[in-house]
């Protein structure tokens, strides 16, 4: 567990062996989930902070980062918000990369793991198409489709001063479009340039690896 941000409690979760990143933010006996993974201290945690009610929000489809839904949904009042294209993903383990994540984690990252992960299959409550918005106690949330990563791959927008960017943007790091749903051509036409329209200095968390700002991003494309 790593505190980022104690005023506003986002709250950060690594799923190994590639450090896929779990976000809980925490507000007044309400949470939100961005990409949820197995993890009794992060559920110790709700059950402290005597959470009701939960949201579970999704980047993208893959394996690594959906991987928590079905855990989260059996302990709590939960909803999961996903875009259409990952919705439709998360049912099918070819798709959201869990039929053989060994071997495309290997592929994608040169990371070998002694456990055998997948197959595995969740279900979104709410589906939207292109864009989502909506207000979390005092805040608001815009859900935007980037496409590249996955079909389904977005962003996640908060108060406009925080970015949760999934898979499509990792300090360091370009853009990985080559496995299953990817398109190079999807990023560099709709995904970069709208990452381009957002301020330097928004606060980027990524899904793997460190935080920081939109300017130590983008020097990768």
């Amino acid at each position: 567990m790593k505190c980022l941000f104690p005023i506003t409690k986002i709250i950060s979760y690594s799923f190994q062996p590639i450090d896929s990143k779990m976000y809980v933010l925490l507000k007044e006996k309400s949470a939100v989930i961005i990409d949820p993974n197995i993890n009794f201290e992060a559920e110790d945690l709700l059950r402290k902070e005597e959470v009701d009610e939960l949201i579970i929000l999704l980047t993208h489809e893959h394996f690594d980062h959906i991987s928590g839904v079905n855990f989260f949904k059996e302990k709590f009042n939960c909803r999961v918000i996903a875009i259409e294209q990952c919705a439709n993903n998360l049912i099918n383990i070819k798709k959201n990369a869990s039929a053989h994540f060994n071997e495309l984690i290997y592929l994608a990252y040169g990371v070998e793991s002694n456990e055998k992960f997948g197959p595995y299959i969740c279900e979104a409550d709410i589906v939207f198409t292109n864009e989502y918005q909506f207000d979390w106690r005092g805040h608001n949330f815009v859900i935007k489709h980037t496409p590249g990563h996955s079909e389904g791959s977005v962003c996640i927008i908060l108060d406009y001063i925080y970015l949760f960017s999934g898979d499509s943007l990792i300090k360091g790091k370009k853009v990985i479009t080559r496995l299953p749903g990817g398109s190079r051509k999807e990023y560099l036409v709709k995904t970069l340039p709208f990452l381009n329209s957002l301020p330097e200095d928004m606060i980027i968390f990524p899904g793997h690896g460190e935080m920081g700002v939109l300017s130590d991003f983008m020097d990768v494309k």
